[in-house]
């Protein structure tokens, strides 16, 4: 493994609103929203290192009634700002792993990964766990009004 390739990291997107709840909770939790009874919930995390397009709100176009994910400027100005949560890939589960302990069914997989490609995400980039991630084991980063991510916490065990 190239240096360059060791130092990427896995990214947990998120909103402004969510980051409070989760400063103050100390942790990332996986969570099972939307997802069918049987699987365990999962903490999603992605090699996107602009932006997970599945991690998009979805809006109603209220001219067309069409639902649609929104973009980056309408999630930082929905979502009180984003923010993302970056630990080392080798931490988590990725592809059939993930898949398998999550008791994720290969038919739901397979229809995440349509609606991933029509979003235009890529479920190569897809990465996950079942277990908490402690906040304090993680780098965080923002997104500044002219859409850069600035580091505002870094730690040395991510």
């Amino acid at each position: 493994m190239t240096k360059k390739l060791a130092a990427v990291l896995a990214w947990h997107y998120t909103t402004g609103e969510k980051f409070r709840y989760i400063v103050v909770s100390g942790e990332l939790i996986p969570t099972a929203f939307a997802a069918p009874e049987n699987e365990r919930p999962v903490l999603w995390f992605s090699l996107n290192q602009s932006f997970e397009p599945t991690a998009a709100k979805w809006l109603i176009d209220p001219v067309t009634g069409i639902k649609r994910g929104a973009t980056m400027a309408e999630m930082m100005e929905l979502g009180g700002g984003l923010v993302r949560f970056g630990v080392s890939p080798r931490r988590l589960l990725m592809g059939e792993q993930l898949r398998t302990r999550a008791g994720i069914k290969r038919t739901e997989w397979a229809s995440l990964c349509r609606s991933a490609f029509v979003m235009g995400a890529d479920p190569a980039h897809w990465l996950g766990t079942l277990d908490p991630v402690e906040v304090e084991t993680c780098v965080v980063e923002v997104m500044d009004k002219a859409g850069a991510w600035v580091r505002v916490s870094s730690t040395a065990s991510h």
